[in-house]
């Protein structure tokens, strides 16, 4: 049995729920290259958009832009803590994200949308040497330029779900009621 999960008072059937998609969330942003300082790109602001950008607040990142289509997911991603929600129908991802981030573009960018428009921009609006997290379950194969990658030198990422420990430390982030960057990344083989 996980931990403080019984005993905690912030625990409900509902938050016990979230443990799952949340632990997807702290996954990727665990074994990304983020850390604190860089500016993030969330494509996506579903389920597992949300869970990255709370993985992320848990860390303390001070720049989180998220780009998503649907009205009530862009305002579920103010709720949840995202600094900046553009709409990819209205605005230039990649020319806002860079605007935002000095001219350099996101340090990382995670992908929770799987779709080609979001793939293009995300690897246009990170920075030379960032890197592309890929969390989303494609239904189409996608295309990718590969010098878009070499001669920025940046990097792309596969994620799948979460392992051992990440429910645990969703857990305890949980318990205890987490804010900012208290609490302490486990790094794992």
């Amino acid at each position: 049995m996980l931990k403080d999960a019984r005993s905690s008072s912030r625990f409900t059937h509902g938050t016990v729920a979230l443990v799952e998609p949340l632990a997807v969330g702290w996954h990727a942003v665990n074994i990304s290259p983020y850390k604190p300082g860089d500016s993030v790109l969330i494509l996506g602001g579903g389920p597992i958009g949300l869970a990255v950008i709370q993985a992320l607040k848990a860390r303390g990142a001070e720049k989180i832009i998220v780009s998503e289509v649907a009205p009530k997911r862009r305002d579920f991603a103010k709720q949840f803590g995202a600094h900046y929600v553009l709409d990819p129908t209205k605005d230039d991802i990649v020319a806002k994200v860079r605007e935002l981030c000095d001219g350099q573009g996101a340090n990382v960018a995670f992908d929770a949308a799987g779709v080609q428009a979001g793939l293009n921009q995300a690897v246009m609006a990170i920075r030379a040497r960032g890197t592309l997290v890929n969390i989303a379950v494609w239904e189409k194969a996608a295309t990718l330029h590969p010098n878009d990658l070499v001669f920025k030198e940046r990097s792309y990422m596969g994620v799948a779900t979460y392992v051992k420990g990440d429910f645990q430390d969703v857990i305890d982030a949980i318990a205890s009621g987490i804010q900012g960057n208290s609490f302490k990344r486990r790094t794992r083989c």
